[in-house]
């Protein structure tokens, strides 16, 4: 089990789905969602231990992924160094896959919404955790 995960989507509803499935499979001893990524940040900003994970929802209307990354980057890399983010997406574009290669801090790009097969998945892919 890792400590913590943020999730940031505007979406309540999606939020709700996923913290479920992270819940059932028991991946995290804290889930905090967030839907705005300002608000996000904030909080990310205040803490001492970061995340081991965040999502982020790529299309936000008030600040989206790449604007999120780009104040998210600006953060002492001390803090984050054992964080992953991974970004959601309904539809996977070209351009957002290009886009996303100019950011060293994203490890991957995921469809929404995620299920519990993706949730082990990431644990044994990024965390070495077998759920």
């Amino acid at each position: 089990m890792i400590n913590s995960i943020v999730l940031v989507d505007d979406n309540t509803t999606t939020n709700y789905i996923h913290e479920t499935y992270l819940k059932r499979v028991n991946c995290a001893a804290n889930i905090l969602s967030f839907t705005k990524g300002k608000s996000a940040l904030e909080h990310l900003s205040n803490l001492k231990m970061f995340p081991e994970l965040i999502f982020v929802d790529i299309n936000m209307p008030t600040m989206d992924v790449w604007e999120f990354m780009d104040v998210y980057e600006e953060i002492d890399m001390s803090l984050k160094i054992n964080t992953r983010v991974i970004i959601l997406t309904t539809s996977i574009a070209p351009s957002d896959k290009e886009k996303m290669e100019q950011y060293k801090q994203i490890d991957a790009m995921m469809y929404k919404p995620l299920n519990e097969s993706a949730i082990r998945q990431i644990m044994t892919e990024y965390f070495n955790l077998t759920l």
